[in-house]
């Protein structure tokens, strides 16, 4: 039976109706999971603060852990992102690491309930799930590890350098951020990414180089 002129708007304003509130219930879960803790919130309490039953939150969910996975996948989507970008630009080595800590820096800062989720409940997932995080992580610690090698072969950073031990102290900075920005501090996300980026590399670039 051949459908009615109106039948596909109506379809599309109920898929985007659907879309806004399973939007609602990520942001919703993002936010409890923040205050409460993964373990302090239930589907339940997700579920009353959208004055929904506990039942219907399932109609946009499979499990709790599902949101979770979900919510922190937003947040590493958005870092892979602007990392595949910096991989491939033009830029040296020293101006890639620039970027990188600049970038993730002010990423985290902007996005404090999801970055939170992403550096203190990600254990809380299953090891299958771990496991895409830690492959993603071990990523970006390579490759900071390769500039810095390759930065110190062509004499712009300290040969006395140790890549690896320099970044995990890189990451330890960045990833830190979201245990102490505010939102209504005295500096922006994106100056305090380039005061973090600055002290890092001034501790790195050889003056002589």
């Amino acid at each position: 039976m051949p459908s009615e002129p109106g039948d596909r708007p109506a379809v599309g304003r109920k898929r985007r109706k659907q879309h806004a509130r399973r939007q609602e219930v990520l942001d919703t879960a993002a936010r409890m999971f923040f205050e409460r803790g993964y373990d302090g919130t239930t589907t339940q309490d997700i579920g009353a603060a959208l004055g929904l039953l506990k039942g219907s939150v399932y109609y946009y969910i499979s499990s709790k852990e599902d949101l979770l996975f979900e919510l922190i996948q937003q947040y590493h989507d958005d870092t892979r992102r602007h990392f595949e970008a910096i991989l491939a630009s033009e830029g040296s080595p020293v101006e890639k690491l620039r970027e990188l800590i600049a970038v993730d820096t002010a990423h985290a800062a902007r996005n404090l309930e999801r970055s939170t989720l992403f550096y203190t409940e990600w254990r809380s997932l299953s090891e299958e799930r771990q496991a895409v995080i830690i492959a993603e992580r071990s990523r970006h610690e390579r490759a900071v590890q390769e500039w810095i090698t390759e930065a110190q072969a062509s004499g712009r950073i300290r040969p006395e350098v140790d890549p690896k031990i320099a970044s995990f102290g890189i990451f330890g900075m960045v990833n830190s951020v979201y245990r102490w920005f505010s939102p209504g501090g005295r500096k922006t996300a994106e100056e305090i990414g380039r005061d973090f980026s600055d002290l890092i590399l001034d501790g790195l670039i050889d003056p002589a180089g």
